[in-house]
């Protein structure tokens, strides 16, 4: 996947995870109630994860190093 193919995937998992999210503190839903819409979010979660990785390596592969000033300190 390319850079905006990425991106685009990010802004779709984003909306999927915050449309739960939103529901879920609609009904008032405890954060220990593990249903099917709790797995959902954490399946969401996961994938937007994996893209967002995906993208900081597409970042580095584009600006190479010396360019982040922000997340330098986020690396593990």
């Amino acid at each position: 996947m390319d850079r905006e193919e990425t991106l685009e995937k990010i802004v779709e998992l984003a909306r999927e995870e915050l449309h739960i999210v939103r529901k879920r503190y609609e009904e008032k839903t405890p954060a220990r109630d593990h249903g099917k819409d709790y797995q959902a979010a954490q399946a969401a979660a996961d994938r937007l994860d994996h893209y967002a990785h995906q993208l900081y390596r597409l970042h580095d592969a584009e600006y190479h190093d010396g360019w982040r000033h922000h997340s330098a300190g986020d690396r593990h």
